[in-house]
């Protein structure tokens, strides 16, 4: 059984590791994926916008997930606020020794930042793992299922806990790849304040 659970996570991880390729491919430069203002035409309200990328300066690609009472979360339901993003398992030592700084910080600025946990669904080898999680560590800010692995992907979330901040233009201002101190989160939500 050991040996079944291990293989399917190295093969979440291959994949993710290939859809981050694959979603790279093709930026080369600095001004990939930017429209080129040749003067010849007035851009277009859609040629000003950011390409989606989850990366600092990109605007963060949207999603659609539930949480755990079925209800849709849309990420653009947020624009206007600043948002951090939290992708995390049950299983995920990292993600647990985060946690409670996380809660903290989460109650600390909750009229200021909206905190959104996406759980990696795919990973976790108990379906209830996610409800305990969140129960023991008595997270009440909002959580959804990545059901589907596509927005962990998407994200590049390619080790846990991976946190992005979206401030309220809907543009990544931060992105933290592994665990969090207590530190870091509050330098990356005061960078998020001051966008």
């Amino acid at each position: 059984m050991k040996n079944w659970q291990m293989g399917l996570g190295v093969l979440v991880i291959a994949g993710l590791a290939l859809s981050a390729i694959f979603l790279n491919t093709g930026n080369t430069g600095s001004n990939a994926g930017t429209p080129s203002d040749t003067g010849a035409t007035a851009p277009t309200e859609q040629t000003k916008q950011k390409p989606e990328l989850p990366q600092p300066g990109y605007q963060a690609p949207n999603f659609t997930l539930t949480d755990m009472e079925g209800k849709t979360v849309k990420l653009s339901d947020f624009r206007g606020k600043p948002v951090l993003i939290n992708f995390w398992a049950s299983w995920c030592p990292p993600c647990r020794a985060e946690m409670p700084d996380l809660v903290k910080k989460s109650e600390k600025y909750k009229d200021q930042v909206v905190f959104l946990g996406v759980n990696l669904t795919t990973t976790e080898q108990d379906p209830e793992g996610p409800k305990k999680f969140l129960k023991e560590f008595n997270v009440q800010y909002q959580n959804v299922l990545d059901e589907k692995g596509i927005v962990g992907s998407e994200y590049q979330a390619l080790g846990i806990p991976t946190t992005v901040a979206v401030d309220k233009n809907g543009i990544v201002s931060d992105r933290i790849q592994g665990m969090m101190n207590e530190a870091v989160m509050e330098r990356t939500i005061q960078k998020l304040l001051k966008k």
